[in-house]
């Protein structure tokens, strides 16, 4: 009886919050925009439970130059966190959209050379058609006197496009024999100090953010949602064509429609009801691909992949989110083949791995259809990675892409990695052959502290980034555009100083656990690489970050040093500890810890904002969007969650054999308990 009254006091207030809601957006309509809140009750006496209907039907964020409205408080599916990605996401399509131009106008001029080259030849071959019929005329006499002016003159276009077609003479210039586009060897990047080619470079004139460009990128975004990024992409980036903005949600299309309308671009953008993969499906034709694609799903990106490939210009970009962490960094390898094609590891390198799995599902994708991926920008930040890539076709270069892969061999002791191409590419002279590795590349048991191998992978090995595209990239920056550009300014920076040929990285507080010692600060560990005569870098990816292509015996030997020179406390270890077996070797290296005059990097010098702090409570990823009826749901399940774990109390083990459930003793109801 007691339920029943409380399933009815439920459904009663669900009903009254509906007819709330109608009231509200009448009210809304009505007084021009104003909003109230109105408490009540369900009338029920004793058991009667208190509400507030909010009359405000929409709530406006602001980000960037853009306006969006979202149907309700508690339905607002925004997560600030991302702005920084969505103002990366604007500066990258800037540089692009002014590389497209440039590209488009060298290709333009180099028709309208041939064109004239073509005319110019065209008139000469005529003139001397006209005084060598002459001469022929006057030669054979009557004998040619049957044949036509126009048949001879037919006769000597038949023997010149011969000789020509015999000697190789034909006008070519500008024509790709391979029937590849010509803009696949423009690079994005910075054309500073190239010379006189640069000084004599015609500047690029954009229309203005906001003006449609007929000759302009076209830019989709497969999910997106309230369209917030795809108004943003039409109001803050120049040079825009189209950009189609589609969502499989009707409701996701309404609030799209009512965002265009409100932030008046509905002559740059235009709203989608489809499912993402049928509308890159459906534009594989040469003639209708988009320039730029932007795939940021709720996970795994691993279904769109096939079409986004396909559905990309030649030259045009990829921007790729993936937001499954847990499965690209070693918790779920199995799940992580199914999707990606490569074997996750658990490690202390796992986000700069994540970014290299997805690079090399990427290219996979991609040589399927003789196409090939040249990563541009490769991001991992707060709970997600994201990359930048352009594709590109041509058979040669997909032959090369299994040299860009490779095998890892981690470790299970000291976590050292060991990375094994898929395979190689020998030249000799004119010739080329293409062979698979030789391996595996180590022991069966680990040569620094002898324990086993793990593998994982293939992932991608080549750089990450384009260097010349991260300096353009970050001479593009307006501070005024952007709420994040100090963080933006910073993490480019870090991209900048990263080296490009050395794939993952240490970490110095897993080398020190992994030693059992107290090791030097970051400072004298780089110093001591740097003296030694190797490289070293951070990696944008973890604070305590060591990229340097020091072999790891030469890192494991700076760790004995500093435990020699600043003995750690002599505690028994277990006889398989890998510290064990490391600090017992001999060193091979001359160690020196003094200072390097660059061993603190530039960016840390000029105090940029390198790592992100915890920005909120809560930053992290939010749940899958969905209709919510009651405020503050998500909020109290989260906080009443939070820790739960630790609150129960362990449970004491039974010093009597637990009984068989169908052997258990009846339980006997308390005398002061009502039985019904």
């Amino acid at each position: 009886m007691r339920n029943h009254t409380l399933l009815q006091t439920m459904l009663r207030k669900h009903q009254q919050l509906r007819g709330g809601r109608r009231m509200a957006t009448e009210t809304q309509a009505g007084n021009g925009g104003g909003g109230v809140r109105e408490t009540g009750t369900t009338g029920e006496g004793e058991g009667e439970v208190g509400f507030v209907v909010d009359t405000q039907p929409y709530t406006v964020v602001t980000e960037g130059k853009a306006e969006v409205l979202f149907p309700a408080s508690h339905d607002v599916f925004y997560n600030p966190v991302q702005e920084f990605n969505r103002d990366l996401s604007v500066a990258v399509l800037r540089v692009f959209a002014v590389e497209h131009k440039k590209v488009e106008r060298e290709r333009k001029e180099k028709e309208k050379v041939k064109e004239r080259r073509k005319q110019e030849y065209l008139k000469k071959l005529a003139s001397s058609q006209d005084s060598k019929i002459e001469t022929r005329t006057a030669e054979n006499g009557n004998a040619e006197s049957d044949k036509t002016a126009s048949e001879v003159k037919n006769d000597l276009n038949t023997e010149k496009i011969e000789k020509d077609t015999i000697e190789g003479n034909t006008d070519t210039q500008g024509v790709d024999e391979s029937g590849e586009d010509e803009d696949k060897n423009i690079i994005i990047g910075n054309t500073s100090g190239k010379g006189k080619e640069a000084k004599n470079e015609k500047k690029i004139d954009l229309p203005p953010p906001g003006t449609k460009d007929e000759e302009g990128i076209s830019i989709l975004e497969g999910l997106a949602a309230s369209g917030l990024r795809s108004i943003r992409y039409a109001r803050e980036v120049a040079g825009v064509k189209e950009v189609v903005a589609n969502d499989i949600s009707k409701q996701a299309l309404e609030c799209m429609r009512r965002n265009i309308e409100h932030n008046k671009v509905a002559h740059l953008v235009r709203p989608s009801h489809n499912d993402a993969s049928m509308v890159m499906y459906e534009n594989r034709a040469r003639e209708k691909r988009f320039h730029a694609i932007d795939l940021d799903p709720y996970g795994s990106p691993h279904i769109f992949l096939d079409g986004a490939v396909q559905s990309v210009a030649e030259g045009g970009i990829l921007l790729v989110t993936c937001t499954d962490m847990a499965v690209l960094c070693g918790n779920s390898p199995e799940t992580c083949y199914a999707k990606y094609g490569a074997l996750s590891l658990k490690s202390k390198a796992c986000h700069e791995m994540a970014l290299r799995i997805v690079l090399q599902c990427l290219e996979s994708h991609a040589n399927r259809y003789s196409r090939y991926i040249v990563p541009l920008l490769s991001l991992s930040a707060d709970f997600y990675v994201r990359v930048v890539v352009r594709v590109f076709s041509s058979k040669a270069k997909v032959q090369e892409s299994f040299t860009k892969v490779s095998w890892v061999y981690q470790c299970v002791g000291c976590e050292t990695v060991t990375m094994q191409p898929l395979g190689r590419i020998l030249t000799n002279k004119k010739s080329i052959k293409h062979q698979v590795s030789q391996g595996p590349p180590v022991a069966e048991s680990c040569s620094h502290c002898g324990h086993r191998h793990v593998v994982g992978g293939p992932v991608w090995s080549a750089p990450i980034h384009d260097r010349e595209f991260l300096s353009s990239l970050k001479e593009s920056l307006v501070e005024e555009d952007f709420t994040t550009y100090r963080r933006m300014l910073g993490v480019i920076s870090m991209m900048e100083e990263e080296l490009p040929d050395v794939p993952l990285y240490y970490v110095l507080d897993r080398l020190a656990r992994v030693a059992s010692i107290n090791l030097c600060k970051m400072v004298q560990f780089r110093s001591a690489l740097l003296n030694a005569g190797y490289r070293v870098s951070l990696s944008h990816a973890d604070p305590a970050s060591l990229k340097t292509n020091a072999p790891a015996r030469v890192v494991w030997d700076v760790v004995r040093a500093w435990e020699r020179q600043q003995p750690a406390r002599k505690t028994p270890l277990p006889a398989d500890h890998p510290a064990r077996f490391i600090l017992q070797q001999d060193m091979g290296t001359e160690v020196n810890f003094d200072l390097h005059p660059n061993a603190n990097p530039e960016s840390r010098k000029k105090e940029l904002l390198r790592f992100q702090v915890k920005p909120e409570k809560f930053w992290g990823p939010k749940s899958r969007a969905k209709t919510s009826l009651l405020h503050g749901t998500l909020e109290e399940k989260r906080t009443r969650n939070q820790g739960k774990k630790r609150r129960q109390p362990s449970p004491q083990p039974s010093a009597v054999t637990k009984q068989p459930r169908e052997q258990s003793p009846p339980k006997v109801p308390q005398q002061d308990q009502q039985v019904v």
